[in-house]
Parts: structure tokens; sequence; C-alpha cells
């Protein structure tokens, strides 16, 4: 479900990039179509992020499912040993019981040879007894005895007798003895073949269970790598998620460029329109200023040719008195006391904000250097009496620059309204930049 939610989202990224592909025409449009591509390029940094974060997650699991399958191979190999172990043990075992049955076979041939010979020796002595018995019992034993020659001849038939008779009892005794050891030593083998059989069985318990054992291990072998490729399928797709949010935050990223690129453009293209503007304004104001002046002298001479004739020279007179009247030092020191106020480009206020050209007109105008009308920093350079060099420049005289001016202290210094990082300053030299031209109004 995560994984169709994030798919999903990426798709909504791509259309709404898309829709931003088409810029705006005005400069409300732009920046609204910024900010939602700010905010676009927010969230998608953010799936990345939570995208990350799961994969490495993913991966963390992958990475303890690896040990756990070194860990069920080494038990797998370890029970294959076993197994191969035990199955030597069965095969050992095997061979052992053979041997025994071989040896059984033998004792088995043994003991029934000792059981004919014992069985041989019995029915001899049995004969001999019978022999006897049938020959007249003890009336053998006294022909023996009268027809004895002499006591030595008796002596050795009885002496021969009696060792016929030990001679029996110790054969049988004998063979009966073999007998009952060849059987003991059948009924031990038979033990023994017993015993292996036994172990043996043990042995092939051993080995099925070992087999159980290893059966068991391989399943949860084959579940683990089962388990494994599924996570690694997670983790490839989450990789591909990321690298097209990440293909997706960078489009975003190049739209914000080309959107603010356009926005300053456009600022670019205000901030000479209103140039511009200012200009106009000023050269009107400077030819209403010339048309109310001519009205002012036309409407005097219809008064009186004479007295118009002398107003206009004590006009003239008092308007250069004015202009060379007010000290280089007076306009520094007026000029100084802004220092530290806002540049706002295109504003004409000293203490709320100013840009460099209305900073020069305004304080001219207000310590009564200059009485014309506002110009810009082109303008400038064309009022006023003209001064060859900075060596020759004085306190209060104009310094104009290419988009820009300011205003002589009079020390290799200038006071300006310098920017809007730095606003109204006096910290710089004259020679900070190229002069195009310097003008005096004292």
């Amino acid at each position: 479900m995560k994984k169709r939610v994030v798919c999903a989202f990426l798709g909504l990224v791509m259309m709404v990039s898309q829709s931003f592909a088409v810029f705006a025409d005005t400069e409300s449009d732009i920046k609204q179509q910024k900010a939602q591509a700010e905010s676009q390029l927010s969230q998608t940094n953010e799936t990345i992020a939570s995208l990350s974060e799961q994969q490495q997650q993913i991966q963390s699991e992958i990475n303890a499912m690896d040990a756990d399958m070194v860990d069920l191979m080494i038990q797998i190999d370890a029970t294959k040993t076993d197994i191969a172990s035990t199955e030597d043990g069965i095969a050992q075992k095997e061979a052992d019981i053979t041997e025994k049955e071989g040896e059984i076979e033998t004792t088995t041939s043994q003991l029934e040879a000792a059981e004919a010979d014992r069985d041989k020796q019995y029915a001899d002595m049995k004969k001999r007894i019978q022999y006897i018995y049938e020959n007249g019992g003890n009336e053998a034993w006294l022909n023996m005895l009268s027809g004895a020659d002499s006591i030595t001849s008796l002596l050795n038939k009885v002496e021969y007798a009696q060792s016929m008779h030990d001679y029996d009892r110790k054969q049988l005794e004998a063979f009966k003895e073999v007998v009952q050891q060849v059987s003991d030593l059948k009924t031990d083998l038979e033990n023994q073949k017993a015993d292996l059989e036994t172990q043996k069985s043990d042995l092939e318990a051993q080995e099925a269970s070992l087999e159980s054992q290893q059966a068991d291990l391989q399943s949860q072998q084959s579940d683990l790598q089962a388990q494994m490729d599924a996570k690694k399928a997670t983790s490839s797709d989450y990789e591909a998620q990321i690298a097209t949010a990440q293909q997706q935050a960078a489009e975003i990223s190049n739209l914000i460029s080309q959107q603010q690129a356009q926005l300053d453009q456009i600022a670019e293209e205000k901030r000479q329109a209103e140039e511009e503007a200012a200009r106009q304004a000023a050269a009107e104001e400077a030819a209403r200023q010339q048309a109310a002046a001519e009205e002012a002298a036309r409407q005097q001479a219809a008064a009186s040719a004479a007295s118009s004739s002398s107003s206009s020279s004590s006009t003239s007179q008092s308007s250069s008195t004015s202009s060379s009247g007010v000290s280089g030092s007076a306009i520094v020191a007026y000029a100084d006391q802004f220092v530290g106020n806002p540049y706002v480009w295109g504003g004409n206020s000293l203490t709320n904000g100013i840009d460099c050209s209305h900073f020069v007109y305004q304080v001219l105008k207000n310590t009564g250097a200059y009485s014309g009308g506002y110009t810009t920093s082109a303008g400038w350079r064309s009022l006023g009496k003209a001064v060859s060099s900075l060596s020759e420049a004085k306190a209060g005289d104009v310094i104009c620059y290419s988009g820009h001016v300011a205003i002589y202290d009079g020390n290799g210094g200038i006071v300006e309204a310098k920017g809007s990082k730095w606003g109204i300053t006096h910290d710089r030299s004259a020679n900070c930049k190229t002069i195009l031209a310097i003008r005096r109004f004292t």
C-alpha cells in the first residue's frame, strides 16, 4: 500500500512540474508558481528522505538475513558432516557384523566338529562297556583273575582295564569341555553380533534424525532465501523510486532557477522603466519650471519693460549667488546625517529608503545647492560645472560612475546610497569605480 502511495505521489510530482514548464506572463503568476514549485521540491525531498530511510531499513534486514543464512549454511554443513560420519559408522558396524557372522559361522563349524568328537568318544566308550557287559560282566573279571599266570600279570590286566576306563572318562570330559568352550565362544560372538546390530540400529536412528534435521535446516534456508529475495526486490524498487524522485527534484530545481531568472529579468526591466519614468518626470518638471519662469517673465514684461528687464537681471544674479553660496563641507555634513539608513531601489526617502540618484538629489536640494528637478545617475553627468579630475575635486562635488552617483567628501572618500545590502554609507574611496564625470554645484 505504501509503495502505491509513493508511486502515485511521484506521478503527481511529474504532472505538476509539467504544468510549471509553461511560464506565466505576469510577475505575480511567476511568484505564485515559484512558491508552488518550492513547496513541491520540499515535498519531493521529504519523499526522497523517507524512501532512503525505508531502503536503509530494508538493507539492515537483508544484512541480518545474510548473517542468519551463513549460520544456517554452517549448521547444514555440520549436519552433513555428522551424517557422513554416521554413515561411516554404520558401514563399519556392518563390516564388523559381517566379520562376526563369519566368526560365528567358523565357530559353529568348530562346535559341530567338537560335538561330533564328543559323541564319537561317548559312543566308543559305550561300545566297550557294552562289550564287557555282554561278555560276562563280573564273570569276565573272574576269568581274568583266574586265568592270570601270576600276580604281576593280573595286576597288569587290571591296570590296563582301569587305564582304558580312565582314558575314556578323560577323553569324554575333554571333549565335553571343548564343546562347552566352543559353545560359550559362539554365544559370546552372537552377543557381540547382537550388540553390533543394536549399535548399527542406533546409528541408523541417529542418521535418520540428522537427515530430518538437515531437511528442516534446508527448508529454513529456502524460506529465508525467499524472504531475502523479496526484500532485495523491495530495496531495488525503493532505489528506482529514489532515482525517479531525485531526477524530479533536479527538474523542479532547474524550473525554480528559470522562474527566478524570469523574476530577476522583470525586476531589471521594472528598474529600467522606473529610471526612465523618473528621467522623464525630471525633464517634465524642468520644462514646467522653465515654462513657469518664462510665464512670470512675460507677465512682468507686460507690466513694465524696464522693470521687467531689471527684475530679470536681479533674478539671474540671485540664482547664481544661491548656487555658489553653499559650502561643500555643509553638503557633506548634511549627507552624513543619514549614514546607516536603508537603501531602496527607486526610493526617495532619506530616512525610510532611497537609491543613489535620489540621495544626491535630496542632499543637494535640501542644502540649497541645487534647485532643478530629479535626474538619474547618468543625468547628473551634464548638470553643474565640470571638474577636470579627482585631484581638483572639492567637498560637496558630485562624482558620477556607470550606473551610480555619490557625493565627494573632500578627503578621497564618498557618501553614497551604496546598495540594499549596505544602505547609506561613508566608507569607500572615490576611486572604488571608474569615474565618468565630476560636477560641482557650490
